[in-house]
């Protein structure tokens, strides 16, 4: 555009303006109430969304670390441990055997002891030793299965000790002077612990496992719903109880319970609604 057509545009203009055609372009005028009310809006949806984030991963944390939990409760049940003792105690594997003498009266070693290795069941002589200068004597490659260990000398009284050689070291025999023979019982054991009391005690844990794991599965619907956040975070703490791999499921179920605290306040909005 040239001059004299800007000339022009501008004098058509001041005509238009002095006879009243040209109408004044309205001010856009925003009030600040309607800004900050805007802005508020906008920010509380931006919480709403986030608080629906960290529940959905609370959620998502707790009910992995739940079924962990469950799963470890399963292969407790799997693993019996009747099985696993009845396999050790019928290993296949032969032990050393051996031990010491000692006087009664004295307590000193006795050398020339007559010890005599008996298989238990069908009554056979097995091996035949006598102690030595200190007292001591030896068996090697004995093996599983019920043994006797007769241990005799004259004008002593005899012992028979019946035992199973799954430890290699025997509790020292002690003689007295006299007649007739003592018969000990070493199959027992002395910790009072049976394996039926193993069987229950697995058992329960294995069972305590697996319900924690149902109810973390609970406290996770409960937190993606955000419903009554105290119950809810009870729940959550049971199902620590699952034990997860021992450690890795418990660590999800904490940082679940952790993301339910910093969205506390979605909890109260449902239940206000």
């Amino acid at each position: 555009m040239d001059i004299n057509e800007r000339r022009e545009a501008l004098r058509a203009r001041v005509r238009n303006k002095l006879s009243g055609e040209e109408e004044e372009p309205e001010e856009l005028v925003v009030q600040a109430s309607e800004v900050q009310v805007a802005t508020t809006e906008g920010e509380d949806l931006l919480l709403i969304d986030d608080s629906n984030g960290l529940l959905a991963l609370a959620s998502s944390l707790i009910f992995i670390g739940s079924v962990l939990g469950i799963i470890t409760g399963l292969l407790l049940l799997q693993g019996n441990p009747a099985e696993l003792l009845n396999n050790t105690l019928e290993s296949d594997d032969a032990v050393d055997v051996y031990g010491i003498v000692l006087e009664a009266v004295s307590g000193d070693s006795m050398e020339g002891v007559q010890i005599q290795l008996i298989e238990e069941e069908r009554g056979i002589l097995i091996l035949e030793t006598q102690t030595n200068s200190y007292g001591y004597y030896n068996f090697e490659n004995v093996p599983p299965g019920s043994h006797i260990l007769r241990v005799s000398m004259d004008s002593y009284v005899t012992v028979e000790r019946t035992f199973t050689p799954n430890s290699a070291t025997q509790a020292p025999f002690t003689l007295t002077e006299g007649n007739g023979t003592i018969e000990e019982d070493f199959r027992q054991s002395n910790s009072g612990w049976s394996l039926e009391n193993a069987i229950a005690l697995s058992t329960g844990i294995a069972l305590v496992t697996i319900l924690a794991g149902v109810v973390g599965l609970k406290a996770a619907l409960d937190t993606r719903s955000a419903k009554n956040y105290r119950r809810t975070q009870y729940l959550a703490g049971f199902a620590l109880f699952s034990r997860g791999f021992i450690v890795f499921g418990p660590f999800l179920i904490l940082c679940g319970m952790g993301l339910m605290i910093l969205a506390r306040d979605e909890f109260q909005a449902s239940e206000v609604e």
